[in-house]
């Protein structure tokens, strides 16, 4: 059985089963003496005696329906009595019921009683949810859903019983699980991707087997051990194998092209780790560049594949690239990168950095002190700063309230209802209210109407975003990239704004990684240093260079990123830029590609970890301080 939350404890399985007792009791030990004069419905009260008695077109049915009622509470466990108690009186309920004469349906007469009982169990758990009301409906057997109903219908007219029994398997409940579009919609399964993340938090699993027989062993008495859940070990298994399951046939599909030794560098082979009878090589790129609307690149396997994850099989595939003998890798990851970006473009309304509230708390925001923006937002909303990341970057590109609302509640495993609310409050808080306002033309000849953000810490920066996005040619301010004439605002007019604000930030990075490869390119080039570029992942890049370069290179992309961080500020106008965003907080030099150059890379599939699995040690994160230490300051060995 899959249960949320404590649905699989013993104690809540008896304050459960008291409830249920109490209810059925209430229904079942009404005063069901039949008046032969009373006919309202309105005297139905919830005996189910008097409305059984009253039902409304009266069927064949009714009676297998009543006895499975009644062999599902024979099999509950509750005290002999009381069983015996409920049971005794469903049969005479059914007896009083059939004194009633009706004429049936000559096709009904026709149909054999035992075919029925295949489906009359799904109807158990309905009429205990409606009670009396359920035979005052006159289609209470009806079976018909060919008629098509929208999802919207479904979702609003959809009735499900929370007190279902299932009278097939003793002492079992069944309750909705919640579906992530929204209340009432059905599940197709517990096993789906919507649902992984409340496996692997232990909100969705199923219930622990708490053995209570003992054996004898050698004339001792050993109480057998309780054992987690088998169904729970299924669902973990499941949440492990999905990385593999969606990328192992695009790890396979990989053109990897092995080089003869005689052909490698002289690094490689004088290194003192170069091992005759390994294979060395590359594996070509199949990158698609600017193969998206905001000229991100895309490529199937590389770009798209999450980091290493202690519950994910096969997630260390990026650290098994590794560099040759003599070789390193050196990269880094920009910071908070489109988060500056539109910072930046918000700052530029007043002309200098941090002169907004989101732009000051990008500056001078700081995780361990819990002053930056994903752990404020993450204390505000209660949840996690993992999945406040996810929330401020989604409003960031433009959702709404009902995306946001939606996170929410699969975050917080709250009601959509009190989602909806706090999302409400949260856009009020950050983006503001949205007010009309008055501008005057160009010409002098009559006014105009707009709208604009007005009251939160985020109000400039949304407001610089969408004049850029409703401007008769989005560009971004940067390099100038004009977005495609297929969202042009002549022809779309307000429609697709969040996805041309989304472009605008998107594209503005895309712009910072050209400007990055440029200047590396150029300190490369005039500085003869032997590197090269590896990969570029969105804000990441890896160049590989033998190991005697390694610190001019990092230098270098500390030099690369100051350059560009200067040149944006510049395009917006602004002549100065803070410390604390002008270089990288650390440089990785590794052998391996890895988001870290300390993480082991434990998974599923590699628990021993990069260094006792496969030998290869942690690498290097230096900081500005530490490159200009070993370089002293010059791009020359």
């Amino acid at each position: 059985m899959f249960s949320f939350g404590c649905f699989g404890s013993q104690s809540f399985n008896q304050a459960y089963l008291n409830y249920w007792l109490a209810d059925v009791k209430r229904r079942l030990l009404a005063d069901f003496q039949l008046n032969e004069s009373t006919s309202s419905s309105d005297n139905f009260s919830d005996s189910l005696a008097v409305a059984y008695s009253h039902r409304i077109k009266p069927d064949i049915r009714d009676a297998n329906l009543l006895d499975e009622l009644k062999r599902s509470i024979e099999v509950m466990p509750l005290e002999k009595e009381e069983r015996q108690r409920l049971a005794s009186t469903i049969s005479t309920i059914r007896k009083l019921g059939e004194q009633k004469r009706f004429q049936m349906d000559s096709k009904l007469q026709k149909i054999n009683n035992n075919n029925h009982n295949e489906l009359i169990y799904e109807k158990v758990g309905e009429l205990q949810a409606q009670g009396s009301a359920f035979w005052l409906n006159s289609n209470r057997f009806d079976h018909n859903s060919s008629n098509y109903s929208s999802k919207y219908r479904r979702r609003n007219t959809v009735r499900y019983a929370v007190d279902t029994v299932n009278p097939v398997i003793p002492t079992c409940w069944f309750k909705h699980l919640p579906h992530e579009s929204g209340t009432g919609l059905p599940v197709g399964s517990p096993l789906s991707r919507s649902f992984q993340s409340h496996i692997a938090s232990h909100r969705l699993h199923s219930a622990d087997f708490n053995p209570t027989d003992t054996i004898s062993v050698n004339t001792e008495t050993i109480k057998l051990k309780p054992v987690m859940g088998l169904a729970d070990r299924l669902l973990h298994d499941r949440v492990h194998a999905t990385f593999w399951q969606s990328y192992s046939k695009r790890i396979k599909s990989q053109m990897a092209i092995w080089l003869p030794h005689d052909r490698l560098p002289k690094n490689v082979l004088n290194d003192q780790f170069y091992n005759c009878k390994a294979n060395y090589g590359a594996i070509l790129p199949q990158v698609i560049t600017c193969g998206t609307v905001s000229r991100r690149a895309v490529e199937p396997l590389w770009l798209t594949a999450s980091n290493a994850d202690e519950n994910r099989l096969g997630s260390e595939i990026k650290a098994m690239v590794q560099s040759p003998p003599g070789y390193v890798f050196v990269g880094a990851d920009v910071d908070s990168q489109e988060m500056w970006i539109a910072a930046l473009i918000g700052d530029a309304g007043v002309g200098f950095q941090g002169s907004t509230p989101y732009g000051w708390m990008t500056l001078q925001g700081n995780k361990l002190d819990g002053t930056d923006l994903h752990t404020k937002i993450a204390k505000e909303m209660g949840i996690k700063r993992s999945e406040s990341k996810v929330l401020n970057y989604s409003r960031l590109y433009g959702s709404g309230i009902e995306f946001a609302s939606h996170l929410l509640a699969k975050f917080c495993n709250i009601t959509p209802e009190q989602a909806s609310l706090k999302a409400k409050q949260l856009f009020q808080i950050t983006k503001g209210r949205r007010i009309i306002v008055d501008s005057s033309s160009p010409s002098g000849d009559g006014t105009s109407l707009s709208s604009k953000w007005q009251g939160g810490s985020e109000s400039a920066v949304f407001n610089q975003l969408e004049s850029i996005a409703r401007s008769p040619e989005p560009r971004t301010p940067f390099l100038n990239a004009q977005l495609t004439r297929a969202l042009n605002p002549k022809l779309v007019k307000d429609d697709f704004l969040p996805s041309r604000v989304n472009w605008v930030v998107q594209s503005s990075a895309v712009d910072y990684l050209h400007c990055m490869l440029v200047l590396m390119r150029w300190l490369i080039n005039k500085f003869k240093i032997p590197a090269r570029l590896c990969i570029s992942i969105h804000d990441e890049l890896r160049y590989i260079c033998p190991k005697s370069h390694m610190y001019q290179v990092a230098l270098a992309l500390q030099i690369s990123n100051l350059l560009t961080r200067t040149f944006f500020a510049y395009q917006l106008g602004m002549r100065d830029l803070p410390e604390s965003v002008a270089f990288f907080s650390s440089v990785e030099v590794d052998t391996c590609i890895r988001k870290e150059a300390r993480d082991d890379c434990v998974t599923p599939s590699n628990s021993g970890g990069l260094q006792n699995g496969y030998g290869v040690s942690p690498g290097q994160s230096l900081t500005m301080q530490d490159i200009l230490d070993r370089t002293g300051g010059s791009m020359k060995l």
